[in-house]
């Protein structure tokens, strides 16, 4: 009887890569602060827990 270990085994084929839409945007301060901006509630939050562990 033989073992599932006996079967050749398949390797996935790769995924192609994928072009990274950060290298297309420019650097802008606009760009720059929108980010930032955007990011305002996770740092908040980020304050709240480490001043609760202080």
């Amino acid at each position: 009887m033989g073992h599932a270990t006996d079967q050749p085994t398949t390797q996935p084929t790769p995924a192609p890569p994928r072009e990274n839409p950060i290298f297309r945007q420019p650097a802008t301060v606009q760009a720059c602060r929108t980010d930032y901006e955007a990011g305002a509630d996770v740092r908040r939050r980020l304050d709240q827990q480490i001043a609760r562990r202080s």
